[in-house]
């Protein structure tokens, strides 16, 4: 009759665009469907009736559709615009889910690691998530959370931290770049610092923006007592590995007793130990300060104050330096940082709602992108953009606690009733700026 003969028309028509799309691939999957197609036709009769084929009939049914689906999944690959590519599509497709999994899965685990009602275990499995997208990704919000999460009061989910950090740093998500270096590690283990000097220029020249590929190179520099080439791996390394401490404290060594540069050896120190409580470099210092006394920091200036805004997290203090401008996306990474230790400070003593919300002004109004000039924008729109969306998190989280109402952290309302002042300059300012 004349549906059975457009079921059977249908369901070719479907078998034939399956071939053409998937090619060989296909023809296997295709034939099931003409011949679950032939078991339709003849099952769809009055002879068809037995249990038994009843059930070959149903399994032909669900072949068919799958079939179908399959079709209909390759169309929707297909490029719909002149000049489109399906691998492209496809690709861009699994980036922006790969980023949203990615995503959800760090912003969930930064939630338990820095909840104070979950429990000990709870806190590592989040910290092993961080490290697993960290390594995988590269991705740099898992690792600012992981740097944060060094100056915990429990040790051991520092101490996790710590060794997360060392592992995302130390390894690169190209297994067969870790070969490489594997290989390389194994080379200068035995003495042959050619052969490794030979994998290690080749692993940089494939992946220049790789900083533990200079850092593993500056160790056989330091073998070979070329001192000038060491410092500049180590720079290096640092440039594309902000955040690395460890790096750090190797630069420092190296700056203060093989080149006598006191001062960047001191800057060095100081900024490693702040990241990371946990490093044992209190006889390196000491050594330094004995050498040269005048660089010993007040104890004054390391205290948390909850009237004033840490120096290093204000913008005078960033816009000067030369990545600021040639690498922003590197200077934020190392902005974000600071800051996301000194949001774990302000949790950890507690202030009220209202000195939070004076704190988080000031911060917000002295990064305005208005305020610098015009080469700093992109590194000062990040770091701005940044600050307003966690004092949207931290202030509705603080004046939760306290029982007040949420909308007041709310970043539409322009005015709070303490920053009048400051609002009221800014806005200034733009409309200065206009004319």
């Amino acid at each position: 009759s004349g549906p059975k003969r457009r079921r059977r028309a249908i369901a070719a028509a479907a078998a034939a665009a399956t071939v053409a799309c998937l090619g060989a691939a296909g023809l296997s999957t295709a034939s099931r469907c003409l011949r679950a197609t032939a078991m339709w036709a003849w099952c769809s009769s009055a002879v068809c009736s037995t249990p038994r084929l009843q059930r070959v009939h149903r399994h032909s049914m669900s072949t068919a559709q799958a079939v179908q689906d399959l079709v209909q999944e390759t169309i929707d690959l297909m490029p719909s615009e002149p000049g489109q590519s399906s691998d492209d599509m496809g690709f861009e497709q699994l980036c922006c889910r790969w980023n949203r999994e990615e995503a959800e899965a760090v912003a969930k685990a930064k939630r338990t690691v820095q909840s104070p009602n979950t429990s000990t275990e709870a806190k590592l499995r989040g910290i092993d998530e961080l490290e697993y997208w960290a390594l995988r990704r590269g991705g740099y919000d898992a690792e600012i959370v992981l740097i944060g999460a060094l100056h915990e009061k429990d040790r051991i989910l520092a101490g996790q931290a710590h060794v997360s950090l060392k592992k995302t740093w130390a390894a690169h998500f190209n297994a067969w770049v870790n070969s490489a270096i594997t290989r390389a590690k194994v080379l200068q283990s035995k003495g042959e610092v050619e052969a490794a000097l030979t994998i290690l220029n080749k692993t940089i020249f494939e992946n220049p923006l790789w900083g533990e590929g200079y850092h593993l190179r500056a160790g056989v520099w330091n073998k070979l007592n070329d001192t000038n080439r060491t410092v500049q791996d180590l720079r290096s390394a640092l440039e594309f590995c902000p955040n690395n401490y460890l790096i750090m404290v190797e630069l420092a060594v190296t700056l203060m007793d093989k080149m006598q540069n006191y001062e960047e050896a001191a800057n060095l120190f100081e900024t490693a130990a702040d990241l990371c409580p946990l490093l044992p470099i209190n006889a390196f210092t000491g050594s330094l300060y004995e050498k040269a006394p005048h660089l010993r920091p007040s104890p004054e200036l390391t205290a948390f104050s909850a009237q004033k805004i840490p120096p290093r997290l204000m913008p005078e203090n960033w816009v000067e330096r030369e990545e600021a401008v040639e690498r922003p996306n590197q200077a934020f990474l190392r902005v974000g940082a600071v800051m996301e230790q000194w949001f774990s400070e302000m949790s950890r003593h507690h202030l009220p709602a209202k000195a939070q919300r004076r704190l988080w002004s000031k911060l917000v109004i002295s990064w305005d992108p208005d305020k610098h000039p015009r080469p700093l924008k992109s590194f000062t729109e990040q770091v701005h953009e940044s600050i307003k969306a966690r004092r949207e998190r931290e202030l509705a989280k603080a004046s939760a606690k306290t029982d007040e109402s949420v909308l007041a952290a709310d970043p539409r309302d322009d005015v709070y009733q303490e920053d009048a002042d400051a609002a009221a300059f800014l806005r200034n300012l733009r409309s200065t700026r206009r004319r």
